[in-house]
């Protein structure tokens, strides 16, 4: 029997009559005939992945116009992430709990302290942004140090509020309280 090593190096009917016809009880029967007996399956095209000039140049194009776009969508993501640290660094953070006794007022525009029960507070930037608008509990307190700053007190007699260190007087228990901190 003749060592075949590979079907691309003889035609298939070459590979069945090698391989199996020889040696065959089925060879006598004429079982392999109707394999062998057709023009087309005599000579099959080599089977693999050529890819032509043609093709290839059109894929290399597409492969460098995605990698073009994904690098672009890299630097807009980094671009956005840079406008928004530039605008955050720049705006102080503000602080909930108990001032300690060294954080004096003083140097802070508005300074809430929430002395009753609750007091729901509202401060924003006019015609900006909202820094704050939520209810608080008793202790809790928050610091702005912006130029102008709207507020607005739920209850006036339940927080202390100091505005450029000096203290704003106390409402009437239960009002409604707004008014504008200018810093200076």
């Amino acid at each position: 029997m003749t060592s075949v090593t590979s079907v691309t190096e003889l035609s298939l009917s070459r590979f069945i009559n090698t391989r199996y016809r020889e040696n065959s009880p089925w060879s006598t029967l004429g079982y392999f005939e109707h394999l062998t007996s057709h023009r087309s399956l005599d000579k099959l095209p080599v089977v693999g992945r050529h890819v032509s000039a043609e093709r290839r140049r059109a894929l290399r194009g597409r492969f460098f116009l995605a990698l073009l776009a994904i690098g672009a969508l890299v630097c807009l993501a980094a671009f956005a992430g840079y406008r928004i640290w530039d605008e955050t660094r720049g705006r102080p953070l503000f602080r909930h709990g108990r001032p300690s006794p060294s954080a004096a007022p003083v140097a802070v525009t508005l300074s809430v302290t929430v002395t009753g029960p609750k007091c729901q507070v509202f401060v924003r930037v006019p015609g900006g942004d909202i820094l704050v608008n939520r209810n608080f509990t008793r202790g809790q307190s928050l610091r702005f140090d912006e130029q102008r700053l709207s507020v607005v007190l739920s209850d006036a007699s339940a927080a202390r509020v100091y505005v450029n260190g000096h203290l704003r007087p106390p409402g009437k228990p239960g009002k409604r309280v707004a008014f504008v901190a200018l810093k200076g």
